[in-house]
């Protein structure tokens, strides 16, 4: 409490604020469980401690690829248990669609409950399904979700009908089946998600990152391969601008992809570096909610400014611009409390093609000569 009388001495720090990035990446797994105590949504710290936990399904077996690649994530599973009651096979796969699309939903209820926000979704064996493709999408872009759907066709012309009407820029498409590393057959999209989060997880920015052009760990084969030539026109590479991502085999198994299909955002990673970006800046920008213009805006602006000059430092952007416009700040808007501020930023491209033009000439036979002399 300040002295009545003489001098009171008041300190408080102008120092810029330093954005925290979120590097934590939780991974929910969508699926069935026979363990009926295990219904709703539940946390595990591990995929150990998840293994231990879940009966048989296709929980278990989701998370027994994500063993075999070697990744450490905390992770969220929203089960159900399948269905008995249909009269036939049909109305039991039904029912259960039914219930996976309610388990994709639980998920807006994950970080309240658990206290963790799912940013990777695996809803595997269901996410075949055109209405859980919809439903995922609709929940990957309310949390910033990254997730996985499953094509059920193998031939260039059948994938390519498969996905036209479906437009996504958070999705990874695949449609290949791989041999585990203990020869079980399994989709895809469970290894080329568990890579991703192991290139996140490796640095502070590996959020930057993509996951096209590297190893895949935890399978040992394809079963669905896929004509790749490097250099050439290929199914692969025209996959692959349709927005699949494919496993292939060149000098190793490989990914191959991380396009996606969206009109603004060609790629998956431009959406992880504008979402975490977002996601940083309206977590940092929380404390200045309620407090006087005057006394906080420019320290959001020079907050903003060191956060953006650390991701040019670290090869995340090229280059940005904040700025407080005054034709988007009028009396009337500054009156009710609300700023604009501006962003412009761009992000560090990735090399999709590299051209070397060789040119046989005549001109050197004359070295040949000087050699000589």
């Amino acid at each position: 409490m300040s002295a009545k009388f003489g001098i009171n001495i008041e300190v408080s720090s102008k120092a810029t604020q330093s954005y925290t990035i979120n590097n934590t990446r939780t991974l929910a797994i969508v699926g069935d469980d026979s363990k009926s105590e295990n219904i709703g949504l539940k946390y595990y710290p591990s995929i150990k401690e998840a293994l231990g936990a879940v009966g048989e399904g296709s929980v278990k077996d989701t998370l027994l690829d994500l063993q075999a690649t070697g990744i450490e994530t905390t992770l969220i599973l929203s089960s159900f248990t399948k269905d008995t009651t249909g009269t036939d096979d049909t109305q039991r796969h039904n029912n259960d669609i039914k219930q996976a699309l309610g388990a994709i939903d639980g998920l807006l209820n994950a970080e309240s409950i658990t206290g963790y926000k799912p940013k990777f979704i695996l809803a595997t064996l269901y996410n075949n399904d055109k209405g859980v493709w919809e439903k995922l999408k609709t929940i990957g872009d309310k949390l910033g979700a990254v997730y996985t759907i499953e094509v059920n066709e193998t031939k260039e012309e059948k994938i390519k009908e498969a996905i036209k009407d479906f437009q996504a820029k958070r999705a990874i498409i695949t449609y290949q089946k791989v041999n585990r590393i203990d020869n079980v057959i399994r989709p895809l999209g469970a290894f080329i998600l568990a890579s991703y989060i192991k290139v996140m997880a490796s640095t502070e920015y590996g959020f930057a990152q993509t996951f096209s052009n590297r190893l895949i760990s935890g399978i040992i084969a394809i079963t669905d391969p896929i004509e790749f030539i490097s250099g050439e026109d290929c199914v692969a590479d025209r996959l692959r601008a349709l927005g699949v991502s494919l496993v292939i085999v060149d000098n190793g198994l490989r990914a191959w992809g991380g396009e996606n299909r969206d009109s603004e955002f060609s790629s998956l990673h431009s959406v992880v570096i504008f979402d975490t970006i977002i996601e940083t800046i309206a977590k940092s920008q929380k404390e200045a909610i309620d407090k006087q213009v005057a006394d906080v805006l420019k320290q959001v602006v020079d907050d903003l400014e060191a956060f953006y000059r650390k991701m040019v430092a670290n090869n995340v952007i090229i280059g940005f611009e904040v700025s407080v416009p005054q034709d988007m700040n009028t009396n009337e808007s500054i009156a009710e409390g609300k700023i604009y501020i501006k962003h412009q930023t761009q992000e560090m491209p990735l090399i999709k093609n590299i051209t070397n033009r060789i040119y046989k000439v005549d001109s050197y036979g004359a070295e040949l000569i000087k050699e000589l002399n």
